[in-house]
């Protein structure tokens, strides 16, 4: 594999949080597909956009900076033990970084709030799955991912199953450290959540204290319950502590700033609005275009401005929550309450 990559140019990206970063072939070959392009329409924090003017970045930069972070882990575990990862493991687990979001919706996940107020009960995780294999389909990929994988003998379907598993957390006993680089949900150290905690804070001017470079530098697998696993140095547990310090900033400072809540409320009450009122997309109404993959893959933020410039009367009371929000003429908040942590 690593001889017909040779072959190729990887892509350098120049990132504003990683600096200059490459990319594999495969990896350039999905990106430069609509449906991956579709994510340099969505806001990686939905509402916090319209409290925090820099937080105007995109899922599709997140993505780019996850598939990257996925290959700096697998090669910094590979200096302590250069045979634990294969070529073939390492592709498979930065095509998942890459299109591990490719399910969001519009506002990213306030259209999982929105969905939720229809009583559905949908994760952008399984979405994205789907997306992916409409994706290799549409695009007609098989070939250019048999190439990489038919100099090591290894087939197409089983490689698209991998990154299906990968995306979706569902850990294998013999290499659950592969499971863990991308969405570890065992103890929520992971490259998914290095990259977004390091883009917000730079993008809303916020600071932060971990370093995730340090924390590559002193990782390996070792075998824990007779599991393999990723194991950090002891001395780093002062920098694993200021990762879940920032992420906690994040959170209090932004992801549920009072206002980002009121104006995620006044969004989904639209979305519901529109929705109850017929607006369609392509036929589908709003809270049933995740069941139509190819019908998902066309929508983006945008659907927020279709709703405030349609001309139909029937949705003005949509229109009217929508005009509010850019008037700043917001939901009062009347009354908080902090619940126990039993609860």
């Amino acid at each position: 594999m690593s001889q017909e990559v040779a072959e190729e140019k990887y892509k350098v990206f120049n990132d504003c949080v990683h600096g200059y970063i490459k990319l594999h072939p495969l990896c350039i070959k999905i990106i430069d597909t609509p449906e991956f392009q579709r994510l340099r329409n969505l806001k990686q924090v939905g509402p916090v956009y319209f409290v925090y003017p820099g937080a105007s970045h995109n899922r599709f930069e997140h993505s780019l900076g996850v598939c990257y972070l996925a290959g700096q882990m697998i090669e910094a575990l590979r200096r302590s033990n250069p045979d634990i990862v294969s070529d073939y493991e390492k592709l498979a687990v930065e095509v998942a970084g890459l299109c591990h979001d490719l399910g969001h919706g519009p506002i990213s996940h306030t259209w999982e709030r929105f969905l939720s107020r229809t009583g559905q009960h949908w994760k952008h995780e399984k979405t994205s799955i789907e997306v992916f294999e409409f994706l290799i389909e549409k695009n007609k990929l098989q070939n250019e991912i048999e190439k990489y994988l038919a100099p090591v003998g290894k087939r197409v379907e089983d490689f698209i199953v991998l990154i299906k598993r990968l995306i979706r957390g569902e850990v294998q006993d013999e290499k659950t450290f592969l499971f863990q680089i991308i969405s570890n949900k065992s103890n929520g150290i992971d490259v998914d959540r290095w990259d977004y905690f390091m883009r917000d804070s730079k993008q809303l001017h916020l600071n932060f204290s971990f370093d995730y470079r340090r924390l590559l530098e002193f990782c390996q697998v070792l075998e824990v319950n007779g599991k393999s696993v990723i194991c950090f140095r002891k001395k780093e547990a002062q920098n694993v502590y200021n990762m879940f310090i920032t992420r906690a900033d994040l959170h209090l400072k932004a992801y549920r700033h009072h206002v980002v809540e009121v104006l995620e409320e006044m969004i989904i009450d639209a979305f519901y609005f529109a929705n109850e009122a017929g607006y369609k997309i392509k036929g589908k109404l709003l809270s049933e275009v995740h069941k139509d993959v190819e019908v998902f893959t066309e929508m983006t933020d945008h659907i927020l401005y279709n709703i405030l410039y349609s001309e139909e009367p029937i949705f003005d009371k949509a229109k009217t929550l929508l005009r509010r929000i850019l008037c700043r003429d917001l939901y009062i908040i009347v009354g908080r309450k902090n619940f126990s942590s039993e609860l």
